[in-house]
């Protein structure tokens, strides 16, 4: 397989996938549409602004003057850092944001094209949801909302992320403010996904009006239930007291009516957790600062227990088995930890910052980044993993920290031999007979 490498010559590395993603003249014709590129000449065109952004991250250093260093060897031409400031404007933000956008798609068509080449006996596919917080500088409170810490604004934002496990990609990234709470972008999924799909959730996008819609739409659901959402016996329609049934057997498997007015039939699976972990989370519970929370003592009970909201009838799960799909949900926490340990995801967001306009850049630049790095790169190298003899199952986090500290050796390197070796032998899962790993747990379930 021969690719472009960044100086556009031929080559057998296989990492050299990414600018065939990153091409020219589709980014042109993105900074012509949104007015990033007005003429013709210009010192920092831009591809070279993106490229120069990711080898300066690569080298964990965020700074006008570093960025204009690395787009001035890119470019050929000694560029200054008030000529990259002077790009972090509206049009600069929009290209970024519909680039990402169409990697996005792209990326999603590409996968539609290859078809899933594993036996996903029981659904289409396997889609988890979730969002992180990311800090900003508290000088951008007015433009990102954030919460309130000892009397001061602080500002946030927010990436919701709707992540395909089968396939390892993004339906979507979308940055939001920190203040649009789960509950009000529960709704987003709903054009994503088709009949036959997963979705696995957390108890914080659990609206009943959503839930209604994604069961018309014959997708499945798993996600926890809060302890505000009351369920109802089917026949009598009387409230269930899920604490005292709990005492009795210590174990729930059974149709519900959930919610006080929706009364959506629903499988209600309830399990006990290990004790270790029902200690923690009832420390944490008593140890909350709001402390106009006054939990009950049922409330405590049920911390002892998973609770999960499910459509998923018994013939196709066991109740068990709804627990280890939900706990692949997990995958999700590895992706946001890659994120903001391996790639220092927020510690290279400037600690001072008045131009909103550059922190939208840089999210979306940051976003593509990772993109390129999950669904593009890691992709390929998975894929020949798997064809290995072996097979050798790789991890998202050591892939992750590998891409960051040899990034500019896989945008340049003409034969990829040497980082396939370093590959298998820095960056496979440690062999454990005590324990699955995440992608042992996902192929055990979905065989």
């Amino acid at each position: 397989m021969k690719t472009n490498n960044l100086n556009g010559k031929k080559s057998h590395n296989k990492g050299n996938i990414i600018f065939e993603k990153l091409t020219t003249k589709a980014i042109n014709k993105i900074a012509k549409l949104t007015g990033y590129k007005k003429r013709n000449r210009g010192k920092i065109n831009a591809k070279s602004l993106i490229v120069g952004f990711m080898m300066m991250i690569s080298k964990k250093m965020n700074s006008y003057e570093s960025w204009a260093s690395e787009v001035s060897v890119l470019v050929g031409k000694s560029v200054t850092r008030q000529a990259i400031e002077n790009r972090m404007n509206p049009e600069t933000s929009a290209m970024l944001g519909m680039l990402l956008e169409e990697k996005l798609t792209d990326s999603i068509n590409q996968t539609k094209l290859k078809g899933n080449k594993e036996t996903v006996s029981k659904f289409r596919c396997i889609n988890l949801e979730d969002s992180t917080t990311l800090n900003l500088p508290d000088e951008l409170s007015k433009e990102f909302k954030g919460n309130v810490s000892r009397g001061k604004n602080k500002s946030q934002a927010k990436v919701h992320a709707l992540y395909n496990f089968t396939e390892n990609n993004f339906l979507f990234l979308n940055i939001h403010s920190f203040t649009e709470n789960d509950q009000s972008l529960s709704p987003k999924v709903l054009t994503y996904l088709r009949k036959g799909d997963l979705l696995l959730r957390d108890m914080g996008f659990l609206v009943l009006g959503v839930l209604e819609e994604l069961l018309s739409k014959e997708v499945y659901v798993i996600s926890r239930k809060n302890a505000q959402i009351k369920v109802y016996n089917v026949q009598t329609g009387q409230e269930i007291n899920l604490a005292k049934e709990l005492r009795k057997k210590h174990f729930f498997d059974k149709m519900v009516l959930v919610g006080k007015t929706k009364k959506i039939e629903m499988r209600l699976v309830v399990l006990p957790l290990p004790t270790a972990q029902a200690k923690e989370r009832r420390r944490k519970a008593k140890q909350d600062r709001d402390k106009r929370l006054n939990h009950s003592k049922e409330y405590y009970e049920l911390l002892g227990y998973a609770i999960y909201i499910t459509n998923i009838p018994q013939s196709i799960c066991s109740s068990k088995e709804i627990q280890e799909l939900y706990g692949l949900r997990w995958q999700i926490e590895i992706i946001f930890k890659s994120w903001k340990s391996c790639f220092s995801f927020e510690k290279l967001i400037p600690t001072k910052c008045v131009n909103p306009e550059r922190i939208y850049s840089m999210i979306n630049l940051l976003l593509l980044y990772i993109l390129l790095f999950q669904v593009v790169w890691f992709n390929v190298y998975n894929s020949m993993s798997k064809n290995h003899e072996n097979h050798l199952k790789l991890s998202l986090l050591k892939m992750a920290k590998f891409f960051m500290q040899h990034f500019s050796l896989i945008l340049t390197l003409e034969c990829d031999k040497k980082i396939i070796k370093q590959i298998k032998s820095q960056c496979c899962y440690d062999i454990r007979k005590d324990r699955l790993n995440i992608m042992e747990k996902y192929e055990k379930l979905v065989a």
